[in-house]
C-alpha cells in the first residue's frame, strides 16, 4: 500500500530504480559538470509562518547547464603562491583540525535518538551523557584520537555522578530508588570507560561508552516529569502519550503455520515516544490496546514494511513533529531540512516508525497521517542523500523505533500477518479524554 508521500515530481529515467511503496518519490536530477544534486518537487508545502521561501537553482547562483569560467592561469599561480606564503609564515605544526561530520546533529541511531528525546532538566545529568556522547563522536574521529580530550570528558562525567545529591535532584520520590540504581550503574560504567580510554583501546572504549550513556538514558528517564509542553486545544480530544511506551508485535510469516518448520512468530519490541509525538505515539498505542492490529496483513517493500489498514472511517491525527531545539512539536506542516529545520527523532535511522499519510482528496485531509496504519522504515545509507539523510526527511513524523527484532524486517514479505500486538510497559502513560 502507498503511503502517499507528498506530491513530487516523476522524471524519466533511462534506467529507473524499483519503485518503493512511497508513491511519487522525490526525483533527482545530478548535475554532471558540477557535481550538485538537487530535487525536483512539482508541489511545495506551504511554508509556515515567518519561513523563507526556498530559492531556485537560479536564484542561488547554480547554472546546471553552463559550465564554470575559469580564472586566468597567472591568476591561480598567484593565489597559489600567496597560500604557500601564507603556510610557510605560520609554519605547518602538527595537524590539530578534528573533522566535523555534516550529520553530527543528526541522531545515528535509536538509542540516541531516544536518549536526546527525554525532556531532561536535570543538569549535571545532562552534562554527564553530552559529555559521554562527545566521547562516542571522538572515537569515529579517523586515524589519531584524541584521548586526552577523551579522558576529560570521563573525569568530567565521574565528578558530577559522584555528587547524588545534584544528580538526583528533581526526581520523583517513588522512582528514587531506581534512579539510585541507575546512578550507580554511571558510575560503573564511567569507572570502566576511564580504564578504557587510559589504555587507548579503541574497541573496549566503544563498548563502555555505550554501556554508560544506556545507563544515563535510564537515570534521565527516571527524572522525566512527562511532557514538557501542551497539547494545542483543537487536539485536546485525540488519545495521546504522555511519555514512554513499548509495545511487542508478534508476526507470523507467510506459510508459518502449526505444520511450518517454525511456527513460533517472530517479535518487534517497538518502543513508541510521547515526548516528541504525544498525538502520533497515542493514536498507535490506543490502536494496539483496542485490538486493531490483530490480524492485519503486511506490505512490504525495500524501503519499508507497512502494518495495518486505512479505513474510510479513520479519524486521523496532525502530522506531528518536533523540531530540535524547538518547545512543542509543529502540527500539520513538514519541515524544511533544506534550510536546516531538523527533527529530534530522525527518519534516517533504520527501523524508523512514523504513521502513513492520509490522500489529500478534500480539504479537511492536508496535513493528516493514519491513526491506524504505520510503517516500519528501512533506511539505507548508501541510498540517502549528499548529508546523508533520507529524501524524505521532514516529511514523516517519526515516533518512535524498532528496538528490538531488527533482522526480522528484510525477512518479512506480502502474506505476513500481526499474530498480536501489546502494549508492555508505558500503558498507563495513554490517556484517551473522553
Amino acid at each position: 500500500m502507498a503511503l502517499h508521500l507528498a506530491g513530487a515530481a516523476q522524471a524519466a529515467q533511462p534506467a529507473p530504480a524499483p519503485r518503493s511503496s512511497f508513491s511519487n518519490p522525490p526525483d533527482m536530477r545530478c548535475t554532471p559538470r558540477r557535481y550538485i544534486c538537487f530535487m525536483h518537487r512539482s508541489t511545495r508545502s506551504t511554508p509556515r509562518s515567518g519561513a523563507a521561501p526556498r530559492a531556485t537553482t537560479a536564484q542561488a547562483g547554480i547554472d546546471s547547464h553552463t559550465p564554470p569560467r575559469m580564472a586566468p592561469f597567472p591568476l591561480l599561480r598567484a593565489a597559489a603562491a600567496a597560500g604557500l606564503a601564507a603556510l610557510a609564515l605560520h609554519g605547518a605544526g602538527p595537524a590539530e583540525a578534528v573533522l566535523v561530520s555534516p550529520i553530527a546533529r543528526v541522531p545515528r541511531s535509536a538509542e540516541a535518538a531516544l536518549r536526546r528525546s527525554v525532556p531532561a532538566f536535570n543538569p549535571d545529568a545532562r552534562a554527564i551523557r553530552e559529555g559521554l556522547e562527545s566521547v562516542a563522536f571522538k572515537l569515529r574521529i579517523p586515524q589519531r584520537k584524541p584521548w586526552a580530550s577523551m579522558a576529560e570528558d570521563v573525569a568530567a562525567g565521574a565528578g558530577l555522578a559522584a555528587d547524588e545529591g545534584r544528580a538526583l535532584a528533581g526526581t520523583p520520590g517513588p522512582a528514587r530508588p531506581q534512579a539510585r540504581r541507575a546512578l550507580g550503574e554511571v558510575r560503573a560504567g564511567l569507572a570502566t570507560l576511564a580504564a578504557a580510554v587510559d589504555a587507548h583501546d579503541i574497541d573496549r572504549s566503544s563498548q563502555r561508552v555505550a554501556a554508560a550513556l544506556a545507563a544515563v538514558g535510564r537515570l534521565e528517564l527516571l527524572q522525566a516529569p512527562g511532557l514538557a509542553f501542551r497539547v494545542p486545544g483543537q487536539y485536546e480530544g485525540l488519545p495521546r502519550l504522555t511519555g514512554r511506551a513499548v509495545v511487542r508485535l508478534e508476526v507470523q510469516r507467510r506459510g508459518g503455520g502449526a505444520d511450518a518448520p517454525n511456527p513460533d512468530p517472530d517479535v518487534l519490541e517497538l518502543t513508541l515516544d510521547g515526548f516528541s509525538a504525544p498525538l502520533s505515539a497515542g493514536a498507535l498505542a490506543a490502536a494496539v490496546a483496542d485490538g486493531a492490529l490483530d490480524g492485519q496483513p503486511l506490505a512490504a517493500s525495500p524501503v519499508a514494511v507497512v502494518v495495518g489498514a486505512q479505513t474510510p472511517d479513520d479519524p486521523g491525527v496532525p502530522l506531528e513533529i518536533l523540531p530540535a531545539g524547538d518547545f512543542e512539536p509543529v502540527y500539520r506542516t513538514p519541515l524544511d531540512v533544506a534550510a536546516g529545520e531538523l527533527p529530534v527523532l530522525p527518519l534516517s535511522v533504520y527501523g524508523a516508525i512514523a504513521m502513513t499519510q492520509l490522500p489529500a482528496e478534500s480539504e479537511q485531509t492536508p496535513g493528516m497521517v493514519s491513526s491506524r496504519q504505520f510503517f516500519i522504515y528501512k533506511f539505507d545509507r548508501s541510498s540517502a542523500g549528499l548529508a546523508g539523510l533520507s529524501f524524505d526527511e521532514g516529511q514523516f513524523g517519526v515516533l518512535g523505533y524498532v528496538t528490538k527484532g531488527l533482522g526480522v524486517l528484510d525477512s518479512l514479505g506480502e502474506g505476513d500477518k500481526v499474530v498480536s500486538a501489546r502494549i508492555v510497559s508505558g500503558s498507563d502513560l495513554l490517556q484517551r479524554p473522553q
